[in-house]
């Protein structure tokens, strides 16, 4: 792979995320300066890394360096200026980024810049970069041979690139199945064999042979969840296989499914799902799936 611009026009409007550009160039002159205040591109969000140098980010007027390893995402239209700093004496600023577009670019933002702020910094051989170059690579390849890269392609890396920056830090470790306690993994196969019992935090830690306080601390640190989070996501996807694959009344299936009450049926399904289980059952034509995997 080579340092170079490219980019993507699109002749009709797509309902996903698209990438508008991706680059990977180096910079050592004032000069290069973006405001975002004042850019045309509006509605897009722009991801950049640094590679080696440093940069500057003004944002809400606050000033953050951007050194090797960090990156920075803002949106467009928004108070924010990244630049080559005037005091970089010449050392060059090497960089890759991206500009995207599209309610779900939007959408992944807002809750990134929430979760993390402007700057955050990422592991030159994690998962976050190893996927923004597949999508370089992808995009660099085709347009070098003069091919036409295709769209859903293009798309489905960039999502790929994106749900890696929205993972919990402990996915970004790269850490293995194999590399959790196995009281963890036992908890959790005790949950998917027994969800369907009004189980207690007691009944699970007491099938471990730890404290509830232990369990807690071990299964959030490994899982990013408490323990009932995980036991209640496990019974909205068996409720959601049943109001797919049968006829049961939706009360029958909120109790094979752990729920005694179906009012707190109803409130917990709609906060996993969305809508209630019966205007779920009734939207098969708009949610199409018949599982559901919650994380």
């Amino acid at each position: 792979m080579k340092p170079g611009v490219h980019a993507v026009r699109y002749a009709e409007k797509w309902p996903f995320m698209l990438l508008d550009t991706i680059g990977w160039q180096t910079v050592d002159s004032p000069e290069y300066s973006n405001d975002g205040t004042r850019r045309s591109d509006a509605g897009h969000v722009i991801f950049q890394y640094t590679l080696r140098g440093e940069g500057q980010l003004e944002y809400n007027g606050q000033l953050y360096p951007l050194t090797k390893g960090s990156a920075f995402l803002v949106d467009i239209p928004s108070p924010h200026r990244y630049c080559y700093p005037a005091d970089g004496g010449g050392q060059p600023w090497e960089f890759v980024w991206l500009n995207a577009k599209g309610e779900d670019a939007a959408r992944y933002w807002k809750q990134l810049i929430a979760t993390h702020g402007p700057v955050l910094t990422l592991p030159e051989q994690g998962p976050a970069m190893t996927r923004f170059w597949t999508l370089y690579q992808a995009m660099s390849a085709g347009q070098d041979q003069g091919q036409v890269p295709d769209i859903a392609d293009i798309s489905t890396l960039l999502y790929h690139f994106v749900l890696s920056l929205l993972a919990p830090p402990s996915s970004d470790t790269r850490r293995s199945h194999d590399d959790k306690p196995p009281l963890v993994e036992q908890a959790k196969q005790y949950m998917r064999e027994h969800y369907a019992r009004a189980l207690s935090l007691a009944d699970i830690a007491d099938s471990c042979g730890i404290s509830r306080a232990y369990l807690c601390r071990l299964f959030q640190r490994h899982e990013g969840v408490s323990p009932l989070d995980y036991i209640q996501q496990r019974r909205i996807e068996a409720a959601v296989t049943l109001l797919r694959g049968s006829d049961l009344p939706v009360q029958d299936i909120g109790r094979r499914c752990g729920f005694d009450s179906p009012s707190y049926f109803g409130k917990m399904f709609k906060a996993y799902v969305g809508l209630s289980p019966r205007a779920f059952r009734a939207a098969r034509h708009e949610y199409p799936f018949d599982r559901l995997t919650l994380k």
